[in-house]
């Protein structure tokens, strides 16, 4: 399973989202790479699953939409982990 984290540079608040979200993968045992991306390269990363904020969401291809979850904090774990676990129990199914 492949998550990537989008942001506007690819850089900042994606790199914080890929480390929250690993210790959750973690704390979950689930065995999944994450990866970071800017949203002008998104077209170009596949993933099963796409992490961005909302405002990030609105700008990224149709058929990247129906995988991405949107989070307003990249920094609660609980928040992450409420959002992504149920995600993660449907693809593994």
């Amino acid at each position: 399973m492949k998550i990537i984290c989008i942001c506007g540079m690819g850089l900042g608040s994606s790199i914080i989202a890929k480390m929250n979200i690993e210790s959750v993968l973690k704390k979950l045992n689930y065995d999944a790479s994450v990866d970071t991306c800017d949203i002008g390269s998104i077209r170009s990363v596949s993933g099963d699953l796409y992490v961005t904020t909302r405002e990030l969401a609105e700008n990224l291809p149709d058929n990247i939409k129906e995988k991405t979850v949107i989070l307003t904090n990249f920094v609660k774990k609980a928040e992450i982990e409420k959002v992504i676990e149920p995600l993660l129990r449907d693809l593994q199914t």
